[in-house]
């Protein structure tokens, strides 16, 4: 009996040491390598912000979920970008999932190479769509501004240009239709061709956030904004925002722009146009950087907020008083 009791015992020891490294596996630790990081109650970037994580924050890691961590900090526990954590070691999964975003990183990045050969479409922002914008314009079917926004004024010129020289009109500039634009016989306008290449968008728009206006801008959307006061135009990017839009600029000349219209960094808010898809709606933005960032080369640490018509902020969730009678003045103005 006493030899039976002396097995069993030894085999629950034996099972206990084998289940303790796992136990310790799953709780390693990271720390932030953000300037400001924010824990969300869900991993998805519209999620509650519960936390406000610094620079060197120590965070204990639970759990990953595609481009996610669980963690826990400062006792709060909620979801933050894999990005901005580094690791002491990695799990299995994570390296899968790793892998499975550096696939998808190698993806984005061929995408990205095939527009240095001067292809572009609507959407596209740039030195390529600059090119095709001068070209039209010496042919005669643009009469916009040369201004790297490929809307809808680009997309109908490409379109009279593809259509005046046997091409498939579908608006995008491919290989066969670059090739031909910067031929020695590609054919110039005519009256009625030259018409549909203006960038004119009429009226400045009011864009009610909460009545449909926040999806008129998606996220991931390259778009501009130009400064009332200063006539300045940067390019941004929407990152999120569900109770307004939460930007980012998408280079370095860009922030260099914004900077320039506050003289630093402020919170002030500032009557701004801002122009998506042939749309010019009024708005009102702040300048300071805060929060997530997700370009990493733009010189700009964190995103910005662009408010509208009705929309909220993030911390009360109250309509912001400053920010729509800037929105009011913008409507005034036009591009």
């Amino acid at each position: 009996m006493r030899r039976v009791k002396k097995c069993k015992l030894f085999l629950i020891l034996t099972l206990l040491l084998c289940l303790i490294p796992c136990c310790v596996a799953l709780a390693k630790t990271g720390k932030v390598t953000a300037t400001s990081l924010n824990m969300r109650k869900s991993a998805d970037s519209d999620s509650k912000v519960v936390k406000v994580l610094k620079e060197g924050a120590e965070v204990t890691i639970k759990d990953t979920t595609g481009n996610w961590y669980k963690v826990s900090a400062g006792g709060e526990t909620g979801y933050v970008y894999k990005k901005y954590i580094k690791v002491t070691e990695e799990k299995k999964s994570d390296k899968k999932e790793d892998k499975k975003n550096d696939s998808k990183d190698k993806k984005s990045d061929k995408s990205e190479k095939k527009k240095d050969d001067g292809t572009c479409g609507p959407g596209d922002t740039g030195s390529a769509v600059k090119k095709v914008q001068k070209k039209l314009k010496s042919l005669g079917y643009y009469s916009g501004s040369i201004d790297g926004d490929y809307g809808k004024g680009t997309k109908s010129a490409v379109k009279s240009f593809q259509k005046r020289n046997g091409l498939d009109d579908d608006g995008k500039v491919g290989a066969k239709t670059l090739a031909k634009l910067n031929s020695k016989d590609a054919k110039k306008a005519t009256k009625s061709d030259s018409a549909s290449g203006s960038e004119t968008t009429g009226k400045t728009e009011k864009l009610d956030w909460f009545n449909g206006g926040s999806k008129k801008i998606p996220k991931g959307a390259t778009f501009k904004v130009k400064d009332i006061k200063t006539g300045k135009v940067f390019t941004c990017k929407r990152w999120s925002g569900a109770n307004h839009l939460d930007a980012e600029p998408k280079s370095k000349d860009d922030t260099s722009t914004l900077k320039s219209i506050y003289g630093g960094w402020s919170w002030k808010r500032r009557a701004v146009l801002v122009k998506y898809d042939g749309h010019v709606y009024a708005a009102s933005m702040n300048g300071m950087p805060h929060g997530t960032q997700t370009i990493d080369d733009n010189n700009f640490e964190g995103h910005f907020c662009i408010h509208f018509s009705g929309s909220k902020t993030h911390g009360s969730k109250k309509v912001d008083d400053m920010h729509q009678q800037c929105v009011k003045e913008a409507l005034k103005h036009s591009w």
